[in-house]
């Protein structure tokens, strides 16, 4: 892999992991409006982050006490096994970089949000990170209905998840405790909460609508994404 892919991949991987700057953030998405093959391997980067996230979190957390090489000799084998898996995890990362280089994807990035052009004009997948929830999968399928399902994750539990498709398909409702449709240009959203309060979701759901709005303000979609993060309690489900 030459410097530039290697830098292209390193960026990537801060913006999966909500590592990049304002301006970084807007650096990369402007080259994601237009490198069908470098939107392509973000999409895949989430995808495997999440996988090597959920494979990992059976790994075991060890107190180290007097002595501490007792306690490292009886995990011995766990620690191994989880060192496996991480050092997995960044290799299948590797590869898929390189394999999806001749996939098509197409993603830029507004003040939160994350545009797909090889789907309809117009779609839009809604950034939260602001309220604490980071995307770590996202799938798209511009033949099939839905077009596109998008997850996200927050530190104590919380899952939300959406989906869009052309307006006027039948898509049967996801289940989840909280659920939210809209139309926006040609296309429906809907968005699913798993366990999380009313009210944090209505906040949450009004913000991620606001992204898929021409015209919307930037301001008051960070307001409620921050209103949103504050005294976050714990998710149910």
């Amino acid at each position: 892999m030459d410097s530039g892919r290697t830098r292209d991949l390193e960026k990537l991987n801060a913006l999966v992991d909500g590592e990049l700057g304002p301006a970084e953030r807007a650096a990369i998405a402007a080259r994601l409006a237009t490198d069908r093959d470098l939107a392509s391997a973000y999409a895949t980067l989430a995808r495997l982050k999440a996988a090597t996230a959920e494979t990992t979190e059976d790994c075991p957390t060890i107190v180290l006490r007097r002595p501490w090489w007792l306690a490292v000799r009886r995990h011995a084998a766990a620690i191994a096994a989880c060192i496996v898996l991480v050092i997995g995890g960044v290799v299948l990362l590797k590869q898929a970089w390189l394999a999806e280089q001749s996939r098509v994807s197409d993603a830029v990035e507004g003040p939160t949000e994350i545009k797909l052009a090889s789907l309809p004009a117009g779609t839009t997948i809604p950034r939260l990170d602001t309220a604490g929830l980071k995307l770590i999968n996202l799938a798209f399928n511009p033949d099939k209905i839905p077009l596109f399902t998008a997850t996200y994750r927050g530190p104590h539990g919380c899952r939300l998840e959406l989906r869009g498709w052309p307006v006027g398909a039948d898509v049967p409702a996801a289940s989840g405790t909280s659920l939210h449709r809209w139309v926006a240009g040609t296309l429906a959203y809907e968005l699913t909460a798993h366990g999380m309060p009313d009210w944090r979701f209505r906040l949450i759901s009004d913000a991620a609508e606001q992204q898929t709005r021409v015209g919307s303000d930037p301001g008051r979609i960070d307001r409620r994404l921050r209103e949103a993060d504050r005294s976050a309690p714990p998710c149910l489900g």
